[in-house]
This record gives structure tokens, C-alpha cells and sequence, in this order.
């Protein structure tokens, strides 16, 4: 339980929260949203506070003074940021967490230039293996799945997000630009793989890491989270020190992103593109790459479009094999 700072209405508090975009509030808390996934922010569909996993509870001590909870809904999450920071600390606290993300998030802050002694991880229920679902497929707005393939399991997947958020709670992680931002999502991935990986299951754990970051960078992540390059040349021997800047890299994705838009919208029967279409336009983009016919030419499209693929076969092989079957 974290306690309360002295004199807590003191324009001196400042939060930190790790969340799914970056945006700076200038109040009497500067507010700072920064998430792990790169999905788009979302509010859970519940009330009330639940009790999370205690073994993880336990391996977060191992790291510092860091509590994890489970929300249901924003007027939980509301309810333990009035414990903690106060919302009288935060310029109109309903505008400000309007929305909360869908995947775990870090919060933490400073008052009087001195730390907060807890980092709080907020976990949204209906991510957690209690709840039945799987977190990958739920952050993957379920286009492939509900129920995925993995080189691990659903269970291991969750604990590597936790952990890719306990690196957010060391002081390092607070704040910075867009190219800080950039480096810490990569770093915090890389930091939990380690964390967690054993000698059975680490090249497993790989390669869901590496479709996961390939998926979101490339169709739902804003730019601090457009890693899956840079985390796939960290982590996969073939890549033979590879290596790229942010803005490259996000250059890339932002690039590849609309090149697969326009063609699952050209290819669609209706308006708006199923999700066999969306996978149908990526598996024929992939084809142009490796025949050298895409166009327009854009740096690194062919290797985030094979990626893409790859990584939907990895995780959704049955509606994989599907699309293709229709080519």
C-alpha cells in the first residue's frame, strides 16, 4: 500500500503513468502516458477492484516497493489514484483519464523532487488469466482470435508483460522524448524476456515476442512502440546485427501501415475490411515483396510485410492457412 505524500495538494506532485500514448498534461500533476503494448487506450467494462495472481505479487518485491492491481472499471482505477496521488493533485481528473488502456500500466511520481515510494502496476481484469482471456488475443482486438497459438502459453505471455512493466517502474524509464520512449519499450521487452526465459522455453518465448511486437508495430502501435524490427534484430540470431534508428524504424511501420490499408481496402467486398480480407492483403503484399514487385518502394516494407505474415501464421495458423488457400 503506498502512503500518502505530506501535504499532498502541493503543486509540487508530479505522475508518471506508462500507458499507451505519450501526451504531457501541464497541471499540478504533469501526467505522462506512456504503455507497453502500442494499442489504443480503452476503458474496462467492469466495477470494482480484484485480487491479482500473489505470485507475482511476490516477484515484483524483488525489484523494489512495486504494487500490482487489478481494476474493473475507471471509477476503480479512479478510486485508487484518489488513494494514492489525490485527484485534488490533478487538473480535471475526468478529462485527463477520460480513457485507460487495455493493457497493463505503470504509475508512479515524484513530490518535491523526491520519489513516491511505490510504482503502481494497473492490470485492467479482463486481461488476466483469471478472467479467462487471453491477453495477446484481447490486445490483438481479437482480429485473429480469441483462442491463439503460441511457442509458450497465454500464462507465460501475461507474466512477460508484467515484467516488460516492472523494468517501467525504475527511475530511467520516467519520461523522455520520443527517441527515450522508443529505447525503453525495447529495452523493457528485452529486460522481461531475460527476467523470466529458462533454457526450455526462452526460444518459444522468442518467438511470441517477436510476432507479438511484428502485429502491433505494424497495424495498432503508436511510435514509441513500433519496435518489432529493432526487437527482432535483438533477439533473433538471423538477423545478424542488424540495426535501425527510431525514426527509421517508425518511418517504416507508419509506411508499411497505410500500404496495407489501401490494399485491404481495395480488395475488400464491403466498406470496411473483414479480418480474412485484412490477412488476405498482407499475405499478397508479402508475395510482391519477395518477388521484388511492391510498390511503391519503401525501406523496410519487405521485411515488416514477411514479418507481418510470419507472425500471423505463428499465432493464428488455421485462419492463416485459409487466406492463403483462397489466393
Amino acid at each position: 500500500m503506498i502512503k500518502h505524500p505530506p501535504n499532498p495538494a502541493r503543486p509540487t506532485v508530479r505522475a508518471f503513468f506508462r500507458a499507451s500514448f505519450r501526451t504531457t498534461f501541464t497541471a499540478i500533476l504533469t501526467v505522462l502516458f506512456v504503455l507497453w503494448s502500442g494499442v489504443p487506450s480503452a476503458v474496462a467494462q467492469q466495477t470494482g477492484n480484484a485480487p491479482t495472481d500473489g505470485d507475482i505479487r511476490d516477484e515484483l518485491q524483488r525489484f523494489g516497493n512495486i504494487d500490482l492491481f487489478v481494476f474493473r472499471d475507471r471509477t476503480a482505477f479512479l478510486a485508487r489514484m484518489d488513494e494514492t496521488l489525490g485527484l485534488a493533485n490533478i487538473k480535471d481528473p475526468d478529462k485527463t483519464f477520460a480513457k485507460l488502456p487495455r493493457s497493463p500500466f505503470t504509475v508512479t511520481g515524484q513530490q518535491n523532487g523526491q520519489q513516491i515510494a511505490t510504482c503502481q502496476i494497473f492490470v485492467p481484469e479482463n486481461v488476466t488469466p483469471q478472467s479467462g482471456n487471453e491477453i495477446f488475443a484481447e490486445l490483438m482486438r481479437g482480429w485473429f482470435g480469441k483462442r491463439l497459438s503460441y511457442g509458450t502459453d497465454p500464462a507465460m505471455t501475461y507474466r512477460w508483460l508484467i515484467y516488460h512493466e516492472i523494468r517501467h517502474c525504475q527511475p530511467d524509464h520516467f519520461g523522455g522524448d520520443d527517441i527515450e520512449s522508443h529505447r525503453d519499450e525495447r529495452d523493457a521487452d528485452l529486460f522481461a524476456l531475460d527476467q523470466i526465459a529458462t533454457s526450455q522455453n526462452r526460444d518459444g518465448l522468442i518467438a511470441d515476442i517477436i510476432a507479438f511486437r511484428m502485429i502491433t508495430s505494424a497495424l495498432f502501435a503508436d511510435r514509441s512502440h513500433m519496435t518489432g524490427l529493432s526487437v527482432r534484430y535483438a533477439l533473433d540470431p538471423a538477423s545478424d546485427g542488424k540495426s535501425i534508428t527510431t525514426d527509421q524504424e517508425v518511418a517504416a511501420f507508419l509506411a508499411t501501415r497505410r500500404m496495407i490499408g489501401a490494399h485491404a481496402k481495395a480488395i475488400a467486398a464491403n466498406v470496411t475490411p473483414t479480418n480474412l480480407e485484412l490477412v488476405r492483403a498482407i499475405t499478397e503484399l508479402r508475395s510482391a515483396a519477395e518477388a521484388g514487385t511492391l510498390t511503391p518502394v519503401i525501406a523496410h516494407a519487405p521485411e515488416i510485410l514477411i514479418g507481418l505474415d510470419d507472425a500471423i501464421a505463428h499465432f493464428a495458423p488455421t485462419l492463416h492457412a485459409r487466406v492463403a488457400t483462397k489466393r
